[in-house]
C-alpha cells in the first residue's frame, strides 16, 4: 500500500463512522496503537479503539514523508519533557516548574491544568506510531505512576476547587479521559476509575456548572464537557453518561434551550446571520466558536454508527454554520482576529493555529456530513491551504498528527477542486462585525456597543486590550500574511491600534484574576452589506471613561476603505489622536514610504514627517487624506522602534508568554485632533495592497466625495458607481434636506445605488432603537417595485419615500425600484 493511500485510509478512518468501523476491526490498526486491543464485538472497546485513532491516527503517518518533520520535532519535545519529570512521582508535582502544593489556588489549578497537558503529549508521542517513544514501556511505567500520585494527591472526588472552576470541570476531564485511552492496557483499572471518579465529582452533568443546577452551559463548554462525559462513560461502561453526553448537545433537559443545534436570539451561541457569540457580549467564532465546533465534530465522529448516535435533526445549524458563519473568517488558512476575542493574546495561539484548529474540525465533519455539505466542506478547506504560505501547512500547530493527516490527505486527493478565494461583503449585525473579502485584500473593524463589548480580559489573559473594541481595523493581504502573528500584539503600542481614536492618558496593566467583559455606552453600532459587494460599518464612540467621545465610520468599497470621524470631543485634558495605521516590520526591513509623492527612506532617527496629502508605504498599501466638513488638525508618520514580552500582555497561568523580548518596527500614521478638542474630525482612504501610482492617482483626483462628516451623519459618493453610502446617527433636522438628497427619520446605516435605470436601497439600525424607520431620497423617479424583502414597502412617491420594517437585531432590509 502506497503513502497516500495508506494517509486516505487513515482520513476515512477519522471522518466516517462507518469507515471506523471497519479501520478499528483491522489487526494492523491495534498493532500501531499500543494500549488499545481490537474488539469489534465489543461496542464500548470500539469507541475505545475509535477515540485512539481520532488522537493517535492508525499508523500510517510514519510513512508519510511530509510528516517525518512533525513526527521527529513530537519526538525531541517528548524526550525532553520525559527527561524533565521528577521520578518517582512525589509532592510538590511531577514537573518542578509546575508545583501542586505551597502555592495559592490560582496557581494550583494552572499547574494542575499544564500538568495533565503534558502528560497527555507524552501519552500521545507513546501511542504514536512514528514517535521515538512509540510503545515505550519505561515511558508507560513513569506516566502511570505519574497518574497514581495526581489520583491520590491533587485530582480526586471530594477535594476542594481552588483557583479557575475551568480546569476542574473541562480542562483536566478532557486530558485524563484521553490519556486513559491512549494508556488503556497499561494505565490500572483503580488509577482510571480514580481519576473518572474525580471527573465525575467536579463535573456531574455536563449541562450545568459545578454541582449544581443553576448555571446552564453554553457553546464550548458545553460542548467540552459532553465529550468528557461521552470518554468517561465510554471508559467506565457507563451507558447512561453516554446518552447523557449525547442529549447534552441538544440541552434535552431545558427542551432545548441551550442546545448547541439550534439558533440563539442572545446571548451565546449561533444566530441566523452567522453571528456567534460566547460569553453573551463577544463575537467568538475564533476560538470559543472553534472549540464548539471541534467537540461537536468529534463526538459527531465518536458516537457516529454507534447505539449513542446524535440525531437531532438541528444538526443542520451547525453543519449551515461551517459556511455561514466560521469561514467569512478564515483568510487563507488564519482566523481573523476580530472573533478571536482575548485569545490575541496568547504567544502559543496565533491566528494561524485558530485556523488550524478550525479546518481540522471541518475535515472530522465532512465524511459524516454527507452531500453537498462533504464536497463543499473539502473544496474550502483545499482552497485555504493552498493559499496558505505557511511553512506549517503539514504539521499543524497544536494539532496532533492524527488531523495533520488529514490536511496532507486532502491536499494530495485530486478529485477535489480548491474553492476560489472569497470575494463578498458580509454583515453580522447580532455580533456588531461586517466582514469585506476583495481580490486585493480583506478588511474587519471591531467594534462595540451596549451589546457587543469592547474587548475581554480574564485570568491575567489580554491585559493591554484596552482599545481592541475602539474601532481597531485589520487588513489581511498576501503582501503580509503573518502581519498580527508576527509578535504584532506584544509589540504594538496599545494606545495606537489602527483605526482607533483615543487619548493618551496612562491605563493600568489589567492582570488580575477574574474575567470581564466591558461593554460600551451607546447604542449605534453596526451596519449593512449591499448586494454582498460595499459596506457600511459606523460606531457612536463615548470611551471607557466617557472622557471622549466621536462618530465613526467606515465604508468598504471594490478597493479601498473610507473612513470618516466626526464630533471628536473630550475634555480629559489628554492628547486626543486617531491612528490611522501602525503596520508592524521586522526590525530593519521597513520599506521605502512616500509622502506626498516624495520617496523616503525612513528610519526611527527621523522622528515625525508631517504629511499633508498621502502615505504609501512600498509594498503594502497607500492612505490619502481627504479634506471636508470638520477635518482638521497635524497628520504624521514615522518609524517607531517597538520592543516587548507576551508575558506582559499574558501572563495567565496555562496560556502565559515568556519574557523574551522581541522588536518590531513600526511605521505609524497618526492624525493629531490636540488637547480637549471640540467638533475635531479626520477624512482619509485606505488602498491596502496597490502600487504608489495608484496612491497618487487617487489623491491627485479623488473617486470619493465626503458628502457629510458632522455629529448627525457621515456619507460618501463613489464616483461612476451611483453610490452614496451613509451614517445617520440621529432623524435629519426638521426642515432641512441635505445636498445629497437623502433625509432620514432616525439613526440608520443606508446604501442606495443607481445603475441601468435601477435604484436599490438598504437600510439597517444599527442602534436597534426602532421598529420601523423611514427614508427620503430626493431626486428618484423610480418607484417600482422590482424586488424587495418582506416588510419594505413604498409610502410615497414625490418625494421617493419608503418604510422598512426591522427585526430588532441591526439586520440590513433592501429593496430595488425600476422597471
Amino acid at each position: 500500500m502506497s503513502p497516500l493511500e495508506m494517509n486516505r485510509r487513515a482520513l476515512l478512518g477519522l471522518l466516517g463512522a462507518g469507515a471506523l468501523v471497519a479501520v478499528a476491526g483491522e489487526s494492523a490498526s491495534a498493532r500501531t496503537l499500543p494500549g488499545v486491543r481490537a474488539a469489534a464485538e465489543d461496542p464500548l472497546a470500539l469507541l475505545v479503539q475509535r477515540r485512539a485513532i481520532m488522537l493517535a491516527g492508525d499508523g500510517s503517518a510514519a510513512a508519510v514523508p511530509e510528516l517525518a518533520g512533525v513526527l521527529s520535532g513530537m519526538s525531541d519535545a517528548a524526550a525532553a519533557s520525559w527527561n524533565a519529570m521528577v521520578r518517582p512521582a512525589a509532592s510538590p508535582g511531577i514537573w518542578s516548574d509546575l508545583p501542586l502544593s505551597g502555592v495559592s489556588g490560582t496557581v494550583l489549578s494552572g499547574n494542575m491544568g499544564v500538568t495533565f497537558n503534558r502528560i497527555f503529549d507524552l501519552a500521545l508521542a507513546y501511542a504514536t506510531a512514528g514517535c521515538a517513544q512509540h510503545g515505550d514501556a519505561a515511558l508507560a511505567a513513569d506516566l502511570v505512576g505519574a497518574l497514581t500520585w495526581l489520583s491520590a494527591n491533587v485530582y480526586k472526588a471530594g477535594k476542594s476547587p481552588v483557583g479557575n472552576w475551568w480546569f476542574w470541570e473541562i480542562g483536566v476531564p478532557r486530558k485524563a479521559a484521553d490519556i486513559c485511552i491512549l494508556l488503556h492496557d497499561v494505565v490500572p483499572a483503580d488509577v482510571r476509575t480514580s481519576l473518572l471518579a474525580a471527573a465525575r465529582y467536579f463535573t456531574p452533568d455536563p449541562n450545568w456548572r459545578g454541582r449544581g443546577t443553576s448555571l446552564a452551559e453554553t457553546g464550548a463548554n458545553r460542548t467540552d464537557k459532553a465529550l468528557s462525559c461521552a470518554l468517561r462513560g465510554i471508559l467506565d461502561g457507563r451507558a447512561d453518561e453516554i446518552a447523557l453526553a449525547r442529549d447534552a448537545l441538544s440541552d434535552t433537559v431545558r427542551a432545548g434551550k441551550n442546545s448547541v443545534f439550534g439558533y440563539v436570539t442572545s446571548g451565546d451561541g449561533f444566530y441566523v446571520d452567522g453571528s456567534f457569540v460566547q460569553h453573551t457580549y463577544l463575537p467568538y467564532v475564533g476560538t470559543y466558536g472553534v472549540v464548539t465546533l471541534g467537540g461537536i465534530a468529534e463526538i459527531l465522529g465518536l458516537l457516529g454508527g454507534s447505539d449513542w448516535d446524535v440525531t437531532d435533526p438541528k444538526k443542520s445549524v451547525v453543519l449551515d454554520a461551517v459556511e455561514a458563519s466560521y469561514a467569512p473568517f478564515v483568510w487563507n488558512g488564519r482566523m481573523m482576529e476580530a472573533v478571536r476575542g482575548r485569545a490575541v493574546s496568547r504567544q502559543a495561539e496565533p491566528d494561524y493555529v485558530d485556523g488550524a484548529a478550525a479546518i481540522t474540525a471541518i475535515l472530522l465533519l465532512a465524511q459524516g456530513a454527507g452531500e453537498p455539505y462533504r464536497a463543499r466542506y473539502l473544496a474550502l478547506v483545499k482552497g485555504w491551504l493552498q493559499r496558505c504560505t505557511d511553512e506549517k501547512l503539514y504539521g499543524l500547530p497544536t494539532q496532533t498528527v492524527a488531523k495533520s493527516l488529514l490536511v496532507t490527505s486532502i491536499l494530495g486527493d485530486s478529485s477535489v477542486a480548491p474553492a476560489d478565494a472569497p470575494v463578498y461583503t458580509k454583515a453580522f449585525g447580532d455580533q456588531d462585525r461586517l466582514v469585506h473579502h476583495r481580490p486585493g485584500f480583506s478588511a474587519v473593524v471591531n467594534l462595540s456597543s451596549k451589546r457587543i463589548g469592547r474587548y475581554e480580559w480574564g485570568n491575567r489573559e489580554n491585559n493591554l486590550g484596552w482599545y481592541q473594541g475602539d474601532g481597531l481595523t485589520f487588513f489581511y493581504s498576501a503582501a503580509d500574511p503573518a502581519q498580527y502573528s508576527a509578535d504584532f500584539w506584544p509589540t504594538i503600542d496599545p494606545y495606537r491600534l489602527p483605526g482607533t481614536t483615543v487619548t493618551a492618558a496612562p491605563r493600568a496593566n489589567g492582570a488580575t484574576d477574574g474575567t470581564g467583559i466591558p461593554r460600551a455606552f451607546q447604542a449605534f453600532g453596526g451596519g449593512l452589506a449591499l448586494d454582498e459587494r460595499w459596506g457600511v460599518q459606523g460606531m457612536d464612540h463615548l470611551n471607557f471613561d466617557k472622557s471622549l467621545s466621536a462618530r465613526k465610520s467606515w465604508f468598504f468599497l471594490d478597493d479601498k476603505v473610507v473612513c470618516l470621524g466626526s464630533a471628536i470631543a473630550s475634555a480629559s485634558g489628554f492628547d486626543v489622536f486617531t491612528t490611522i495605521d501602525n503596520r508592524s516590520f521586522a526590525q530593519g526591513t521597513v520599506p521605502n514610504v512616500r509622502t506626498d509623492n516624495r520617496n523616503r527612506v525612513l528610519t526611527s532617527a527621523d522622528g515625525a514627517i508631517t504629511v499633508k496629502r498621502n502615505v504609501h508605504i512600498m509594498g503594502h498599501g497607500g492612505y490619502v487624506f481627504l479634506k471636508g466638513e470638520n477635518v482638521s488638525g497635524a497628520i504624521d508618520v514615522q518609524v517607531v522602534p517597538r520592543s516587548g514580552d507576551w508575558q506582559t500582555i499574558n501572563s495567565g497561568s496555562d496560556t502565559g508568554g515568556t519574557t523574551d523580548v522581541k522588536n518590531r518596527d513600526y511605521v505609524t500614521v497618526t492624525h493629531h485632533h490636540g488637547t480637549n478638542p471640540s467638533g475635531g474630525g479626520y477624512a482619509y482612504i485606505v488602498l491596502p495592497n496597490v502600487a504608489h501610482s495608484v496612491t497618487f492617482t487617487e489623491s491627485d483626483a479623488p473617486t470619493v466625495e465626503v458628502l457629510a462628516n458632522n455629529a448627525q451623519a457621515q456619507a460618501i459618493r463613489v464616483a461612476g458607481q451611483g453610490l452614496v453610502l451613509a451614517n445617520f446617527f440621529q432623524a435629519t433636522p426638521a426642515g432641512t434636506t441635505p445636498a445629497y438628497g437623502v433625509t432620514v427619520g432616525g439613526p440608520c446605516s443606508v446604501a442606495v445605488r443607481t445603475d441601468a435605470g435601477r435604484t436599490t436601497v438598504a437600510l439597517s439600525d444599527p442602534s436597534r432603537t426602532q421598529t420601523t424607520a423611514r427614508v427620503v431620497l430626493a431626486g428618484v423617479a423610480e418607484s417600482t417595485v422590482a424586488e424587495g424583502d418582506d416588510g419594505v414597502r413604498v409610502v410615497g412617491t414625490s418625494p421617493l419615500t419608503l418604510e422598512f420594517d426591522l427585526d430588532g437585531h441591526g439586520h440590513a432590509k433592501r429593496i430595488v425600484l425600476g422597471a
